[in-house]
């Protein structure tokens, strides 16, 4: 079996979406995974606006470990890209039919 190692330029600065505090890309998949059961259990915006920033964190440079994860990691933050965009959507909806029924009742 041929192990594949990452290769990182430790003299290259780290890029802007990589987090230290997730150091591989399996940290950054297990706490994405523990977001996702979080809401599955009680969808909140909150939690698609984590679930986004991890998947958005897991296309880093750093975290290419391999063509799998560079492409999970694009599909991951295209869903929570869509998913928080819903709660959005839902968001604004209702602000706006709560608006309609506050003028309604002023009349």
């Amino acid at each position: 079996m041929k192990v594949r190692h990452m290769q990182v330029d430790y003299a290259a600065p780290a890029s802007h979406l990589y987090d230290p505090d997730l150091p591989t890309a399996n940290a950054v998949l297990v706490s994405l995974s523990c977001v996702a059961t979080r809401y599955a259990a009680n969808p909140s915006q909150d939690l698609a606006l984590l679930g986004c920033s991890l998947a958005q964190t897991l296309t880093a440079p750093e975290y290419a470990e391999s063509g799998l994860i560079t492409n999970a990691a694009k599909q991951l933050l295209h869903d929570w890209q869509a998913l928080l965009q819903a709660h959005q959507t839902f968001a604004m909806q209702q602000a706006v039919t709560e608006f309609v029924a506050q003028s309604t009742t002023l009349q």
